[in-house]
């Protein structure tokens, strides 16, 4: 069975998941709109174009050109606002259909990752899965934010992956036009080329074919056709080489203070102290109290109090100098040293758990343990059917890959913040859905004999 025979053999509980799906969708985008702080970065790019201002995130004139986020994003807001008016609400039913078409690119990767035996059932289940029960992807869904895009992004390149890898090389440019996209969605989608890359790179290292060299310039060649406008965009309006966005999503003349980032970096687990990062990236803010932050985060009392001086110089000044950013870096390279391997490897893993696990919900010990209860089935189901396919199919490789590129990035990163993961999840939704499905089959057998045997 092809994966368009099954699509037409159950279309009917195919359409009934679907509806339950985009109803859960809906009701979030029309009841419970979610707002997020930094949505303007990508309303305001929008509303400029369309008042043919170009892609800026100013309020009003000069309309100085930024390239302060990818532009995708922003396009596909403009085109919703060009239709629909200027309502945010049509932008999340937008990203609600769009996310019923992940849902079966999800399941389209279960099919084929399965062994025929289980094709069917780890579809169904994966879209079940997806569909109605993952709400760690479904929730971006009521943000105007990237995530729910990128999702699509990520898992149409991860299928077009597959059909390359089943044997026809003009799969592999596809998948690197649709990598491109994903980076004009999120930078990080930068992953999910590396991810590429790898498996096409091991795939060289087991046959040195020059076929298999064509494979990967094709589809580095196909990323870099999809980049060459935005590329070239910047490079005109700004006279340098910038390949995606600004580091850190600043307009050109903002400051970011990285030895500030760099000490954050030697104690930072989760969210649960995220306003740590205000006076960074919303200069002038006074939100952030350095008293609230446990002793755990400080060597010393001393160390505490080094910092607590250079808190009331930000307080006294605004924001932050060079001159404090690197005392903060001093201060951090001295934390490094007395405990190396607390900063390669203990708040790593602790970071890594943290954003599979508990992410933005740590701060409230109920919620963090009823995100935990929810995802665990899926990390449990996708690990299991990763571990038992990983060694003989390929499209599970590539899976692991976009998914451990993923966790050891955000594992070292200095922001473990829960939203960069969910890219991740459709990966290991796809993988538990064969989990499922084994399971399924013994559940059945088991029901069988008994019934049999009675």
């Amino acid at each position: 069975m092809s994966f368009r025979q099954f699509l037409s053999s159950y279309r009917i509980p195919i359409l009934i998941i679907l509806l339950l799906g985009l109803g859960l969708r809906v009701t979030l985008a029309v009841r419970f709109p979610q707002f997020a702080f930094d949505q303007t970065r990508y309303t305001a790019p929008a509303v400029n174009m369309l008042a043919g201002h170009g892609f800026t995130s100013a309020t009003g004139e000069p309309y100085l050109q930024t390239e302060h986020a990818v532009p995708l994003y922003p396009l596909f807001i403009a085109a919703v606002y060009a239709v629909f008016g200027e309502h945010n609400r049509a932008v999340l039913i937008a990203q609600s259909l769009i996310d019923l078409m992940t849902c079966l690119l999800v399941a389209f990767v279960s099919f084929n990752l399965a062994p025929d035996p289980l094709r069917r059932r780890a579809a169904i289940l994966s879209l079940v899965i997806y569909g109605c029960l993952s709400w760690f992807t479904l929730i971006w869904t009521s943000y105007v934010l990237a995530e729910t895009l990128a999702l699509f992004f990520t898992m149409l390149a991860v299928a077009l992956g597959i059909m390359a890898l089943k044997g026809s090389r003009w799969w592999w440019p596809a998948a690197g036009a649709t990598c491109g996209l994903a980076l004009l969605t999120r930078a990080d989608s930068v992953l999910l080329v590396l991810a590429f890359v790898l498996i096409l790179v091991f795939q060289i290292v087991r046959e040195p074919t020059g076929a298999k060299a064509a494979n990967l310039v094709l589809f580095c060649l196909a990323i870099l056709l999809v980049l060459a406008p935005w590329v070239a965009r910047n490079y005109v309006a700004f006279q340098e080489f910038q390949p995606l966005a600004s580091e850190y999503g600043f307009d050109r003349d903002g400051y970011m203070p990285a030895g500030y980032l760099w000490w954050i970096r030697t104690w930072m687990i989760d969210e649960t102290n995220f306003a740590v990062f205000k006076p960074a990236f919303v200069p002038g803010s006074h939100s952030f109290d350095p008293n609230e932050l446990p002793d755990s985060v400080f060597d010393s009392a001393e160390e505490r109090s080094q910092v607590s001086q250079m808190f009331s110089e930000y307080d006294r000044l605004g924001h932050f100098t060079p001159e404090m950013s690197g005392k903060f870096r001093t201060i951090a390279n001295e934390r490094i040293k007395r405990a190396p391997l607390r900063f390669l490897i203990w708040l790593p893993v602790q970071r890594a758990t943290s954003v599979w696990l508990t992410g933005f919900a740590t701060h409230n010990r109920f919620h963090r343990f009823l995100r935990m209860l929810l995802v665990l089935p899926i990390l449990i189901g996708g690990t299991v059917g990763l571990v038992f396919l990983v060694r003989t199919q390929p499209f599970a490789q590539l899976l692991l890959l976009v998914v451990l590129t993923r966790t050891i990035f955000l594992a070292y990163h200095y922001a473990p913040e829960s939203r960069y993961i969910v890219e991740a999840y459709p990966a290991m939704i796809a993988a538990g859905g064969v989990t499922g499905a084994l399971l399924w089959r013994y559940l059945d057998r088991v029901w069988v004999k008994r019934f049999a045997g009675g």
